[in-house]
């Protein structure tokens, strides 16, 4: 039995004091087992990866960085070891870690329809456990939908941390970039590849602006059911080394979107590391825009120059147009968003099977060339200050910077000083008369 290959060990075999019940499955560098502790059977299972190559240092620096993590939204590391065994008797790590039962985040989206309300949710989670990594000094480096897990409860676990590392970890790659996927690589890591494509002996150093950037991508691609265009792609242009990057296209001219959330992922997709936020703040945003954004399901939405609103922010809506009625001008051309191309991935993670970025369809022609100035007095429904971070006081109002959108900034955003802002909405209080 110990002939065998890593990814092919069948039930019952003994890994230390592990029994394996299976292979959930497996990628380039591991293949995950469901197990449990020998001659403990009625315990809950746990998930044993073991390495598919000998002597795979990854293994040890994943264990070594999920023992630093200490958080709900992250699997707990229960043990490591080795296995002695394969067709040449090599040594194979492996790393023990908490069971979760859960469903790959795109493939969960498409049999459960979510509100913008619940996505933020779900965001969140994520953001709170890229926090924890962040707060540790290490970084996951291969945030993406395969690699988050949402459990039969609704609960999001981000998961495979064989990409991650922390400050001071011994490089294990020598390419310019650590494995990774390409479509979720941020600008600065693009532009580093391709700037440094000729040299050796020279490493792009991540940062938790990265992962921020991957999370901005998760969360276009849940909430549009395709991808944003790469980040930047010089390539295109020949060898003189020029950055190119394609029009990001607003997630809401691909499907209906609170524009509240989709200020948040355009700021997590920002050109600007220092624009993004920090995984926490922007977790802290999300959070406090749980509430205000829908009502509870069934949402109804209104239609509003061929896009839906939730009901919800009917109010507030109404608000804002008879609040600048005077002020939109309605010069201006209607143009077609951009294409966006599919992309390819410049790694697979250890336990996943890579999913082919969608195709886009041709959308439907958006308005531009409005202008909304930004109304001396704050908006009905309109949050004021204190305003919680990532938060601008504007007016006597509380408002989101949309970082991805320039003047003119369309009917869905206000203009002030060369900048697009959203306004953010005041959380309901809850009522205190009694009811029968």
């Amino acid at each position: 039995m110990n002939e065998l290959p890593p990814e092919a060990l069948p039930p019952g075999t003994l890994l230390g004091s592990w029994q394996l019940d299976g292979r959930a499955g497996y990628g380039v560098y591991g293949a995950v087992y469901r197990a449990h502790r020998k001659g403990n059977t009625e315990a809950q299972p746990v998930a044993l990866k073991l390495a598919r190559y000998p002597n795979d240092l990854r293994f040890d620096r994943e264990a070594e960085l999920l023992a630093r993590i200490q958080h709900p939204g992250v699997p707990r590391l229960l043990g490591r070891g080795s296995w002695k065994g394969g067709p040449r008797g090599d040594t194979h790590p492996y790393v023990v870690m908490q069971w979760v039962e859960g469903v790959r985040l795109y493939d969960w989206a498409k049999d459960h329809p979510l509100t913008s309300r619940q996505m933020l949710r779900l965001l969140a989670q994520v953001a709170r456990a890229l926090e924890a990594t962040h707060a540790v000094q290490g970084l996951h480096r291969d945030v993406k939908g395969d690699n988050i897990l949402v459990s039969p409860e609704g609960r999001a676990f981000l998961m495979d941390f064989g990409c991650g590392t922390w400050e001071g970890a011994v490089p294990l790659t020598e390419g310019l970039l650590a494995p990774g996927t390409k479509i979720y690589r941020s600008p600065q890591a693009l532009r580093f590849h391709w700037n440094h494509r000729r040299e050796a002996n020279i490493h792009y150093s991540a940062t938790p602006a990265d992962d921020v950037y991957a999370l901005g991508v998760t969360a276009y691609r849940l909430c549009t059911g395709i991808y944003p265009p790469p980040a930047t792609d010089p390539s295109i242009m020949g060898d003189d080394a020029r950055d190119t990057q394609e029009v990001l296209v607003p997630p809401s001219q691909v499907k209906p979107l609170a524009p509240a959330l989709e200020a948040i992922i355009l700021r997590m997709l920002s050109n600007h590391p220092q624009d993004r936020g920090s995984a926490g703040e922007l977790a802290a945003a999300m959070e406090a825009l749980d509430e205000p954004l829908d009502p509870s399901p069934p949402v109804v939405s209104v239609s509003r120059w061929g896009e839906s609103w939730p009901l919800g922010l009917l109010p507030l809506a109404v608000g804002l147009l008879l609040a600048v009625a005077g002020n939109v001008n309605w010069k201006g051309l209607w143009v077609s968003p951009s294409s966006m191309r599919d992309g390819g991935t410049g790694g697979v993670a250890d336990a996943a099977v890579e999913e082919l970025p969608v195709s886009s369809s041709a959308q439907e022609p958006a308005p531009s060339g409005v202008t909304l100035e930004i109304p001396k007095e704050p908006l009905p429904g309109q949050r004021r200050p204190p305003c919680a971070r990532l938060q601008t006081i504007i007016q006597g109002g509380c408002w989101f910077e949309v970082t991805q959108v320039s003047p003119p900034c369309g009917e869905d955003y206000y203009d002030w000083k060369g900048a697009c802002y959203f306004p953010v909405t005041a959380r309901s209080r809850p009522s205190t008369s009694d009811k029968d």
